[in-house]
């Protein structure tokens, strides 16, 4: 047998495939870094600063005295922040529950709310300047005032 068997040489057989498959990564990376920074958008993740907030402060309501003329009307003083406000008020009662038996009480809700004086705690008389949301404040005050202290149980 003269036949010379095929030896395979790694030096000459698989130089070129290291070499191509450098290539191919290489492009493949480049190809994904490319369509990486294409498809960012910047502009999402750019900072916006917050929206300015103007400096209000809320407004601090009290009860500083109530008083109960009949079943369905009453007036009160009421401190709303450095302010005194005498009040006169309607209000309407009905029976709640909480939906156990025992838990049964009087619902009361203040239906009309007029601000008879307004002056401040220095005693100067203003004109009204109380705005719907006072009056929405003022009768949740009230009617949480009588239902708290059952005013309207003892009458």
């Amino acid at each position: 047998m003269n036949t010379k068997p095929n030896l395979i040489n790694p030096a000459v057989t698989h130089s070129v495939q290291p070499f191509g498959f450098i290539k191919v990564a290489a492009l493949a990376g480049l190809f994904t870094t490319g369509v990486i920074a294409f498809a960012y958008n910047p502009d999402s993740t750019e900072y916006k600063p917050p929206v300015a907030i103007p400096a209000i402060t809320p407004s601090v309501y009290e009860v500083q005295k109530l008083q109960l003329d009949s079943d369905h009307s009453g007036t009160a003083v009421i401190k709303l922040d450095d302010y005194i406000l005498k009040v006169g008020f309607d209000f309407e009662q009905y029976p709640a529950d909480y939906g156990v038996r025992g838990s049964e009480y009087t619902e009361v809700e203040v239906s009309n709310l007029a601000i008879n004086n307004v002056k401040s705690i220095y005693g100067a008389e203003f004109n009204d300047f109380t705005v719907d949301a006072d009056h929405r404040a003022i009768n949740q005050l009230i009617a949480g005032y009588i239902m708290r202290n059952k005013l309207v149980e003892a009458i």
